[in-house]
């Protein structure tokens, strides 16, 4: 933007905080198998589209919630990461990343599988409240390996475990607080805007376009998104990567599309962001998980590095881009690849939508679908 709006910026800001907020209790529904709390999150003529299922909200909620109980020791978790989020009046869309913790089985065919996918949402804002209207779901990754820990009926470490519906610590303790889930309605009139107001409004603005920049460019690089990639710099930008990398972003460009094409998949996901705005000028701390699976002559190996990206930003003619990224290296898995996605016989077997390189991902074709004031 060339002229900061204060009121546009805060009406973009609170509609993408009820966006977080439904996909949010979309997860914390599916965790916690509770059919209220997960139809809360879509709108009643909802759909989504998991390959295995393809139908109304409605069906999908009654379907995730109901059926057999599984025991309480083989609890689900959901956690979104990377969310991106386009809003155009009434109506947006959303990418995000999701790693999901699935155990199954039980004794010595006790199974704890890592997922690694990403939700293609859309979203419409209806009396004041935004909710989803479809979910698609894209299979990126996955990791299956013998269970442990509290895969295991057997395990009693002291802590406070998860759960099913009321039988869930985490949900017992937000009803003794009297946290009740709800729509967030819109309330009042005009409101006026102070001008100290106005400029955290434009200080959160800027962080929130800084974030999908940061999101960006991770979709860059896992898609091979050659596009995009050159996009997100502004000229003479420079990255430390330790090892992996040092040198230009143009540079850098060539580097990561020849890296994502020798992969067998990738996958980086962003978290904590920490983002301190400075005029024009801005640096960001955020805590990196990159999954690979690369080719070796054992046979395909998986890769979890955890690390740190510290980057600096600079609003040049309205747009923020990178001046310099550097990676700081905090742990690193590495282990023999258990994908299981080529098992007719396995549970991924369903996922038929997978993830893959620019232009052919489905993110592509869903996110020009949408076109809002400027990204």
């Amino acid at each position: 933007m060339s002229e900061f709006n204060a009121a546009e910026a805060i009406q973009e800001l609170v509609a993408k905080d009820q966006i977080k907020l439904a996909i949010a209790r979309l997860q914390r529904g599916l965790d916690r198998r509770d059919a209220a709390l997960l139809s809360s999150a879509f709108h009643d003529d909802a759909a989504v589209d998991y390959s295995f299922f393809n139908g109304s909200a409605a069906d999908f909620c009654a379907m995730m919630t109901g059926g057999p109980e599984r025991p309480a020791h083989q609890v689900t978790m959901h956690r979104p990461t990377n969310l991106w989020i386009r809003v155009a009046g009434d109506a947006a869309i959303s990418e995000s990343s999701i790693i999901a913790y699935s155990p199954s089985g039980e004794g010595t065919d006790a199974v704890q599988s890592l997922i690694g996918g990403r939700y293609l949402d859309r979203h419409e804002c209806r009396s004041g409240d935004w909710r989803l209207t479809h979910r698609t779901y894209v299979l990126d990754w996955n990791i299956n390996q013998p269970g442990t820990g509290t895969a295991l009926a057997t395990f009693s470490e002291p802590v406070v475990r998860g759960d099913w519906r009321s039988d869930d610590a985490g949900l017992r303790q937000l009803a003794d607080w009297g946290v009740e889930e709800g729509a967030i309605s819109e309330q009042g009139g005009d409101v006026e805007i102070s001008q100290a107001l106005a400029a955290k409004a434009e200080a959160a603005f800027a962080r929130s376009e800084i974030h999908d920049r940061i999101v960006a460019l991770s979709r860059a690089m896992d898609r091979a998104d050659e596009a995009l990639l050159r996009s997100l710099w502004h000229p003479g930008a420079q990255l430390e990567l330790g090892g992996y990398f040092s040198g230009t972003a143009e540079e850098f460009v060539t580097y990561i599309l020849e890296t994502a094409r020798g992969m067998v998949r990738m996958a980086h996901t962003v978290a904590n962001e920490w983002i301190n705005v400075d005029g024009d000028d801005a640096v960001a701390e955020s805590y990196a998980i990159g999954f690979s699976t690369s080719r070796t002559d054992e046979g395909d190996q998986d890769a979890f590095v955890g690390g740190r990206y510290l980057d600096r930003f600079e609003r040049i003619d309205g747009t923020w881009k990178f001046t310099h990224r550097t990676f700081v290296h905090d742990w690193q898995i590495e282990q023999p690849s258990t994908d299981q996605r080529d098992d007719p016989d396995g549970m991924y077997a369903a996922l038929t939508r997978r993830g893959t390189l620019h232009p052919d991902d489905p993110v592509y074709g869903f996110w020009d679908s949408l076109q809002p004031a400027t990204v």
